[in-house]
């Protein structure tokens, strides 16, 4: 059974990976947004459904990712309440 600072270390060092990872979702929903800058630039001017579609679905991308960052932020902090209810 491990211990109580063993599991503490094992919440931060979890909490810590989260946060490298929310960081890494936020700068691909950045590049996602670059992607969607170069789409409607294209897009501009013509109707063509696949442009459209394009737009839609890395616009639905995004907003998952954006979820996803999210969800694990709620993961970070409470692993972290959880160090604090261990002391």
């Amino acid at each position: 059974m491990a211990s109580i600072e063993q599991v503490k270390a094992a919440l931060a060092q979890a909490a810590e990976q989260s946060n490298t990872t929310t960081n890494q979702i936020r700068a691909t929903v950045d590049g996602i947004e670059q992607v969607l800058t170069l789409l409607r630039m294209v897009a501009a001017g013509t109707g063509h459904p696949a442009l459209a579609e394009s737009i839609a679905r890395a616009e639905q991308s995004k907003q998952r990712l954006i979820e996803a960052a999210t969800t694990l932020q709620g993961s970070t902090q409470a692993a972290q309440q959880y160090i604090s209810v261990l002391g």
